[in-house]
């Protein structure tokens, strides 16, 4: 038996959902497809998620629900040929391949972290719009600037030989 139904109930410490067939036939808990080998994949479905409900020798007890159906409910998140990824408070993750472009883009509030304890590359220029704070050493290889100021190359005014101490830059 293979039938249509929209996601009722969630027990996500199980990693169940309950499926409303009809008015009068809701499944009890069931699994839903997912990624869960090497590739582990947490995405539970949501409440009024259009699924598909396959019951292997007709029985209804041990149906899964497998994900993945658009609906006027919850049409697809974007029409383009671009590997789109919209979560439930809005945020988006996007690839488009033809413009070989990633974007993440948060929510209001939104906050990113990334945790590599063998350290971060980034091969590429980098523009920060904001603040930055760094705890730990600045190494460049080249010459940092402030303003127009050089670090390498700037200097100091009003200096006297031997061991006076310079001002501040200028």
């Amino acid at each position: 038996m293979i039938r249509l139904g929209v996601v009722a109930q969630l027990d996500l410490a199980a990693a169940r959902c309950s499926v409303s067939i009809t008015q009068d036939l809701v499944t009890g808990p069931i699994p839903w497809l997912a990624f869960a080998g090497g590739l582990s994949v947490w995405a539970p479905p949501s409440i009024g998620e259009q699924v598909l409900v396959l019951c292997p020798e007709g029985d209804i007890a041990s149906a899964i629900a497998v994900r993945g159906i658009f609906s006027d409910s919850n049409p697809p998140p974007a029409s383009t040929a671009i590997f789109h990824a919209k979560m439930a408070d809005g945020s988006i993750i996007a690839y488009d391949p033809a413009a070989h472009a990633l974007t993440a883009t948060l929510v209001a509030g939104g906050s990113a972290a990334i945790v590599a304890p063998g350290g971060v590359a980034i091969t590429g220029d980098v523009t920060i719009t904001g603040n930055v704070a760094v705890t730990g050493k600045v190494t460049a290889t080249d010459d940092v600037k402030a303003g127009a100021i050089s670090l390498k190359t700037h200097k100091h005014g009003g200096v006297q030989a031997g061991g006076a101490i310079s001002g501040v830059p200028q």
